[in-house]
């Protein structure tokens, strides 16, 4: 649990950073497009998976899974590391 909540606040931060939230704002269950994410969003989402977790993220993944939630995207990039 402590590597799944090390990746949610990595990148929760780089989602409030990029689209200018609080952390209060976002919760696990959230569905990712429900932030609105664009396309240089889901870019920097992968290059963040690849130098902080070493996971590798996909365009398919998230056109594939299109109501993947936060807490769902956090999990993959947990499990990556193991």
């Amino acid at each position: 649990m402590e590597n799944y909540q090390q990746v949610y606040d990595t990148v929760t931060e780089m989602i409030c950073d990029a689209k200018d939230l609080e952390m209060t704002d976002l919760a696990p269950e959230m569905p990712l497009h429900q932030l609105k994410l664009d396309s240089l969003d889901y870019v920097e989402l992968m290059v963040l998976a690849k130098r902080e977790f070493g996971a590798t993220l996909t365009a398919e993944m998230f056109i594939d899974k299109p109501n993947m939630t936060l807490g769902e995207l956090c999990q993959r990039l947990a499990d990556a590391q193991k």
